[in-house]
């Protein structure tokens, strides 16, 4: 069972196995989705859930740490290097 994971600004669709992060997938398939320290300190990596945020992983303590830092209080904003795929069956559509 996968869940479809879209990348709007790279017109590209991958289906992912739960567990996968979503620097997992990026880093796989070529997007140019940009990292930074990938460990969720630095905030390069921040991405708009336009929808499926239920089938991801909750929001962690660093990415709330980190959306204060930039002053981000989009309720989609989200740190690609912290979230998880964790519900199968589903869309994920994110930007950057």
């Amino acid at each position: 069972m996968t869940t479809r994971v879209e990348i709007i600004n790279d017109f590209l669709a991958i289906n992912v196995i739960p567990g996968k992060t979503i620097q997992d997938i990026v880093e796989a398939s070529g997007s140019a989705l940009p990292f930074g320290c990938r460990d969720g300190e630095c905030g390069t990596c921040v991405v708009s859930i336009e929808s499926g945020m239920e089938f991801l992983s909750d929001v962690t303590d660093k990415e709330v740490k980190v959306m204060k830092m930039l002053n981000e209080t989009s309720p989609k904003a989200r740190l690609s290097c912290q979230m998880k795929i964790v519900k199968s069956n589903g869309v994920i559509r994110l930007k950057y």
